[in-house]
Parts: C-alpha cells; sequence; structure tokens
C-alpha cells in the first residue's frame, strides 16, 4: 500500500472530460484502457489519504487532493456499455479518501464543495443500483458511500433498503446466488468469481453502514435469507473448488477463484477475489476462510476498498514492524465517527 501512495505523489491525474467505458466483453483491452484512469487514480489517492491518516505527513494528503479536483471537474459521466459499472465499483475509494483527508488543510472548503457538488450532479446519476445483479451491488456501493459522505439520510436509508432486497432476492435457501453461479453460458466456469462479484460489494456496503449506525450484518430477510448463509457457501467452495455444485469439469479450470491476474500496458496486475472475507470472517469465522486468508494474506483488489487486509485485517503486536502504522484501523468508511 505505501507504494501506491508513493507513486501518488508523483502521479499526474488523468480524469477525462467524458467518461465513457466500453463492454468488457466487446475487448478487455480497450475496456481496461480507459476505466485504469479511474481505478489507479483513486486506489492510490485512498493508499495516500490513508498514510496521511497514519503518520500526518501532509504531501500525501496533497497528492490526493490532487485527485479528487481533477475527478470533480470531469464533465460528463455516460452510462453507455461498462461506463455505469466501472465508475458505481471503482469511483468509492476517492470517496473514501476525500472523508479521510478531510482535515487536511490544503482540501479546501472550495474543493469540498466542488466535489459534493458532483458527487449530486454526475456521479450518482451514473450508478447502476436499480440493476438485479452484481451490477445493483456495486451501483450501492457508490449511492452508500456518497450519501454517507454527504451525510443525506434519505439517500442513505435508500441504499439501506436496497441492500436488504438484494439479500432477499439474490440469494436463495441454499445460500447460493443464481443469477452469478451460471456465469460461462451456464456451466458455471465463472460461478465462484461472479458471486465473490456480488458479495464484495454487498459487504463493503454493509461495513460503510456499520460504521455509520445501521448494522446490516445480521439482517434475516423476509424469506430467512442472510449474508452470513452466502458467505459460508462460498468460503467453503474457495477452500474447495470441487465442491461447487454448478460446475462439471476440472475443477482446476474455474475462473478466478481465488485471484485475478492481467497483463496492462507493461504492468502485471492481480487482485485477490476473497478480500472481502477480512471483514466477513471477522464477524463470522469459519475454517474454510481462515485457511485462504491465511495463505493468500495480505489480500488487496481493485475494487472500491483495495487494502481490506491493511484496513481490516487481524492487528500486529505492537513489537513486530510497522504495528504503528495498524493504529487507523478503526477506518472502515466514510464518515468514521457514525451516525446517531
Amino acid at each position: 500500500m505505501l507504494g501506491e501512495a508513493d507513486l501518488a505523489l508523483a502521479r499526474d491525474p488523468k480524469a477525462p472530460a467524458i467518461w465513457e467505458v466500453p463492454p468488457f466483453y466487446a475487448g478487455a483491452d480497450a475496456n481496461r484502457a480507459v476505466k485504469h484512469a479511474l481505478l489507479d487514480d483513486a486506489n492510490q489517492a485512498y493508499a495516500a489519504a490513508l498514510v496521511y491518516t497514519v503518520n500526518g505527513d501532509e504531501r500525501y494528503a496533497e497528492a490526493a487532493a490532487k485527485m479528487i479536483r481533477a475527478w470533480s471537474k470531469v464533465q460528463e459521466v455516460r452510462t453507455t456499455g461498462d461506463s455505469g459499472l466501472a465508475f458505481s465499483y471503482h469511483f468509492p475509494a476517492l470517496i473514501f479518501a476525500a472523508d479521510l483527508i478531510d482535515g487536511y488543510r490544503g482540501f479546501t472548503a472550495a474543493d469540498r464543495a466542488a466535489f459534493e457538488t458532483f458527487l449530486r450532479d454526475k456521479a450518482l446519476p451514473a450508478n447502476t443500483m436499480d440493476r438485479e445483479n452484481n451490477w445493483g451491488n456495486w451501483g450501492m456501493v457508490l449511492v452508500m458511500s456518497a450519501a454517507a459522505y454527504l451525510e443525506d439520510e434519505t439517500l442513505f436509508h435508500t441504499a439501506v433498503n436496497r441492500w436488504k432486497h438484494f439479500i432477499e432476492h439474490q440469494v436463495d435457501e441454499n445460500g447460493t446466488l443464481p443469477e452469478e453461479t451460471g456465469r460461462n453460458d451456464g456451466t458455471g466456469g465463472h460461478g465462484i468469481w461472479y458471486t465473490h462479484f456480488a458479495l464484495q460489494p454487498q459487504t463493503i456496503a454493509a461495513e460503510i453502514a456499520l460504521v455509520n449506525g445501521v448494522d446490516l450484518y445480521d439482517y434475516v430477510s423476509p424469506s430467512g435469507r442472510t449474508l452470513r448463509q452466502a458467505y459460508e457457501v462460498v468460503a467453503g467452495w474457495v477452500a474447495d473448488p470441487a465442491t461447487f455444485p454448478v460446475w462439471q469439469g476440472d475443477p482446476s479450470e474455474l475462473v478466478n477463484v481465488r485471484t485475478i491476474e492481467y497483463a496492462f500496458q507493461g504492468r502485471q496486475i492481480s487482485e485477490s477475489t476473497i478480500s472481502y472475507f477480512e471483514l466477513l470472517n471477522a464477524h463470522w469465522p469459519t475454517a474454510a476462510a481462515a485457511s485462504v486468508l491465511g495463505a493468500d494474506r495480505p489480500v488487496s483488489t481493485l475494487h472500491s476498498a483495495p487494502y481490506l487486509t491493511f484496513t481490516h485485517g487481524p492487528r500486529v503486536q505492537p513489537s513486530e514492524p510497522g504495528a504503528d502504522a495498524r493504529n487507523h484501523a478503526g477506518h472502515r468508511g466514510p464518515r468514521g465517527g457514525g451516525r446517531g
């Protein structure tokens, strides 16, 4: 994470005048070429803001602030292709960064006002929360994080109600997500990955809600569905992919069960698909999740909350190197003081 924060010190923001992302499945390279501008700006800004929170070095706060200022000037956020989806899952990290540097004197009242205006007028209208699959979960993260930052109670509770809707309508009686498990032409080759891709935003949103005074972790839907039920099922699949019932092929051919790796502009990109287990295993420890987390830590992702081992993983003892950098670990999202 510190390496990403250091990159932010010298990085020039890549905010475009118009945000528009072509569909991933029409061409991954073209899709990534556009969305990496926001991905890298937002995640590096968040890393810099976390470092500032730990050590008070205003160089890092300013590195985050310059990214926020740049994206506040984007003229249009379109929703064609993957534009709304990519914005929904990458922009929240920039909101978290803005929250963390709120006390930095160089992030002025005018900067905050411009960012808030952008959130209301450009960012929020692009959200994908109305969708019923993982797109909807990611859109909800954007809405909930923006609502928390803006202290908009009505919008916040709209997102909370949508969260509850997803638990009721996405999770079945077996704890699986049928909309996601059959991905890859119904064969399930992408099924575990896409289950992650719905449960990850559902979990991030639950954590934002918790910080802001609403505990969704123990929510039980009218039909008895819970986040815990879905988590324990997918954790078992990750620990032993052969138990995933939809896929009838070789378990080793299942896609992105624990990591995603790809090459991009001379860089080798790697992310964990199970980083959200850091949040869930803290609430409901399971042997399956503990085993894969123990093997894979530190886990990081590219979407919304990149550094969950750092912010929410097990705390190191004070005698261990880097222990002082973990004192910030109570930060879990916008408006960390909680609401009401």
